[in-house]
């Protein structure tokens, strides 16, 4: 027996239309907020350590893993170095929050080496990263001063 898939009846039914629309799809933003997620420039960085078998979208173990020399003026440079890299992967990854990661991370290990009662000796490349920091901080602030000026 053949079966009708059309009624035959006499008002034809209204095809409903649908009102929403959906957004737009920017290909570059989703690519974009992935690669921020992920922060490759971020996990790159000579001081960030990677937890063991590190996925793109995992947070690092820690941003800041940085054995002093002891010399405090290498440890100064050292520091202002990776202060410099720490600017250029914030920029890179579009991530204005990983300067506050690295900080945490830095109060956090300030924190452990005190439990373990180390000495209160002032670690040369948090005083490096710090100053250099805050220098550019200045000069930004100084830079935009002039420019509404």
């Amino acid at each position: 027996m053949a079966v009708k898939l059309r009624s035959n009846s006499a008002r034809p039914t209204p095809f409903l239309r649908l009102a929403y629309s959906a957004p737009t799809r920017h290909h570059e933003s989703s690519i974009e907020e992935i690669h921020r997620f992920t922060l490759p420039a971020a996990k790159a960085l000579p001081f960030v350590k990677l937890r063991a078998n590190d996925q793109p979208t995992w947070r690092p173990e820690s941003f800041w893993c940085v054995e002093p020399t002891g010399k405090r003026e290498m440890d100064v440079r050292l520091g202002r170095n990776y202060a410099r890299e720490a600017i250029a992967a914030m920029k890179a990854d579009r991530n204005s929050h990983l300067i506050a990661y690295i900080l945490q991370d830095i109060i956090k290990e300030a924190i452990e080496r005190k439990g373990k009662k180390c000495r209160g000796r002032r670690n040369g490349a948090v005083l490096g990263f710090l100053s250099e920091i805050s220098e550019a901080i200045a000069a930004t602030q100084l830079l935009s001063s002039v420019d509404s000026g």
